[in-house]
C-alpha cells in the first residue's frame, strides 16, 4: 500500500509540475528507430528541465534522459524571430538494450512554435559514456504540447 501511495504521489507531482508533454520519433545508434515521450517544465525564463524516455522495439531497448536546457525565445531579442526556440543543454542519459550505456548527454535542438500551445522540434543528443561505456548519438523529431 505504501508503494502505491508513493507512486501515486510521484505521478501527481510530475503531472502538476509539467509545462509541456512531448511526443518523439527518432533514430539512435545501437537502438534503431525509436518512439517516446517527454515531460518538460519551465524553471526560469530561459531554463527548462526535461525527462524523456524513448522505446526501441527493434533493439529491444530504452533510452532515458534527464536534462537541463537553456531555451531562449529569440522573439525577445528580434521580433521577427518570435516562436523560434533554439536550445542547448545536457544531463544524465542512459541506454538499456543490446549495448547499454550511461553517461553525460549533450543536447542541441530547435523548436518552432505553431501557436502558443504547440511546437515542433528537431534535436540531436550525444551521450558521452562513463568509463568503459560506449559513446552513442540519437536524433529526434517531435511535437511539444503545452
Amino acid at each position: 500500500m505504501k508503494r502505491l501511495l508513493l507512486a501515486l504521489t510521484l505521478a501527481t507531482g510530475l503531472a502538476w509540475a509539467q509545462g509541456a508533454i512531448g511526443m518523439r520519433l527518432g533514430y539512435g545508434e545501437g537502438l534503431g528507430l525509436t518512439f517516446g515521450a517527454a515531460v518538460e517544465t519551465r524553471l526560469r525564463q530561459n531554463l527548462s528541465g526535461r525527462l524523456a524516455a524513448d522505446l526501441a522495439p527493434a533493439g529491444p531497448g530504452v533510452a532515458l534522459e534527464a536534462s537541463l536546457l537553456f531555451k531562449p525565445d529569440l522573439g525577445l531579442y528580434e521580433p521577427s524571430l518570435k516562436g523560434l526556440l533554439p536550445y542547448l543543454g545536457g544531463g544524465v542519459s542512459g541506454l538499456v538494450g543490446p549495448a547499454p550505456t550511461l553517461g553525460v548527454g549533450l543536447t542541441l535542438g530547435l523548436e518552432g512554435l505553431l501557436d502558443p500551445y504547440t511546437g515542433l522540434f528537431a534535436e540531436g543528443t550525444y551521450v558521452y559514456g562513463f568509463a568503459a561505456f560506449p559513446k552513442v548519438w540519437r536524433l529526434a523529431l517531435g511535437a511539444n504540447f503545452r
